[in-house]
């Protein structure tokens, strides 16, 4: 099955693709997988952010405002979809761009606003988030990092910044056989948790 035929929500209805989010592992979850021993606290923080009210903030709507510059300025096609990997229905991430080159790859793109900080490439959370796009979408050849760093609300001279990561980068690698496992146990638990929480809900 090719990436397209993985989509498990197209994104373009803000719930919908909530809802298609609560039963599977996404990058947003994956990227704060740090200590197998805290699989539960995982699981609970999962099953909160299904019941979450919570909207943004003027960060991440500063994000949402940015985002759109910064694929523009990387010539980066903007992706809403939720894509599976392949033979995991589970495991799944929607990252911010693909773009599809001339020799038939794709490289998919992840933009972050930094707030009033200068930085020289991805946080270790980051790594972590790109690791799982990465194996939900194995045809992609890495990932393009782009960042703005954003100080008193305006773009920093230099801003947008970027740096092409290959999926085999020694930290991509790193990440993704440190978030495998615990991803795996995160979502064996939560299903158990969302059975249980269906069969007692009145």
């Amino acid at each position: 099955m090719t990436w397209r035929e993985r989509i498990l929500d197209t994104g373009e209805d803000r719930d919908a693709w909530l809802g298609s989010r609560s039963s599977i592992i996404g990058a947003s979850d994956a990227a704060g997988y740090v200590k197998p021993e805290s699989v539960d606290k995982y699981v609970l923080a999962k099953l909160r952010a299904a019941h979450s009210t919570f909207t943004g903030n003027r960060y991440t709507e500063s994000g949402h405002f940015w985002e759109p510059y910064m694929l523009a300025w990387s010539m980066t096609p903007e992706n809403k979809a939720l894509i599976h990997s392949p033979g995991k229905s589970w495991a799944a991430a929607t990252p911010d761009g693909i773009r599809e080159l001339s020799d038939g790859s794709i490289r998919l793109a992840e933009c972050k606003a930094k707030h009033g900080r200068v930085v020289t490439g991805p946080d270790p959370k980051e790594w972590r988030q790109m690791a799982w796009q990465l194996h939900a979408v194995p045809e992609a050849s890495g990932v393009e990092f782009i960042w703005a760093e954003i100080i008193s609300d305006s773009l920093r001279e230099g801003s947008p910044q970027h740096i092409f990561v290959p999926r085999d980068h020694p930290k991509i690698i790193a990440a993704r056989d440190l978030i495998l496992p615990i991803a795996a146990q995160v979502h064996a638990r939560l299903i158990i948790a969302q059975q249980a929480m269906e069969e007692f809900t009145p």
